[in-house]
């Protein structure tokens, strides 16, 4: 009789094994992509930051030509923000899909002084697993952060 009890209770326990690795099955993917996302906002944050204060250490004089968005300091920014992205390894996998640099409000960030700055960073993030599209989430997450920082001159 004893016997009897102890296939019983092996059998459920397979079956509540099963049951719990399939939820984990399904839970897994989508912690794993939570965290990567995490990591790649706190990477977009820190870089945005970076990439403002060194705008606004730009001399006044500098500004006067920086109208266009090739003019030496945004193309120093831009190369900062890459910089930092290939050194969190989060660039070649996803690329930078959006830069702004906004100053007083004024897209165009050049001409008179500046009181703010702010710089706007964006990536999508590919959803790498297919049971999660499967269940209606976008096959690409974005994430986008601004950080706005008062001109130092």
């Amino acid at each position: 009789m004893f016997s009897i009890f102890r296939r019983r209770a092996r059998g459920m326990a397979h079956i509540e094994l099963a049951l719990i690795l399939c939820w984990m099955a399904f839970l897994l993917p989508v912690i794993f992509s939570m965290g990567r996302m995490f990591y790649v906002y706190a990477v977009l944050k820190q870089t945005a930051a970076a990439a403002a204060a060194s705008l606004a250490a730009v001399p006044p004089g500098e500004w006067a030509s920086s109208v266009s968005y090739s003019s030496p300091m945004k193309l120093r920014a831009l190369h900062l923000i890459e910089q930092s992205l290939l050194d969190a390894n989060v660039a070649p996998t996803f690329p930078l899909l959006e830069y702004d640099f906004d100053c007083n409000g004024n897209l165009m960030c050049g001409g008179d002084r500046q009181d703010t700055i702010t710089v706007t960073l964006g990536v999508a993030i590919p959803n790498g697993y297919q049971i999660m599209t499967e269940l209606g989430m976008s096959s690409n997450m974005a994430i986008q952060t601004s950080v706005t920082v008062p001109y130092n001159h």
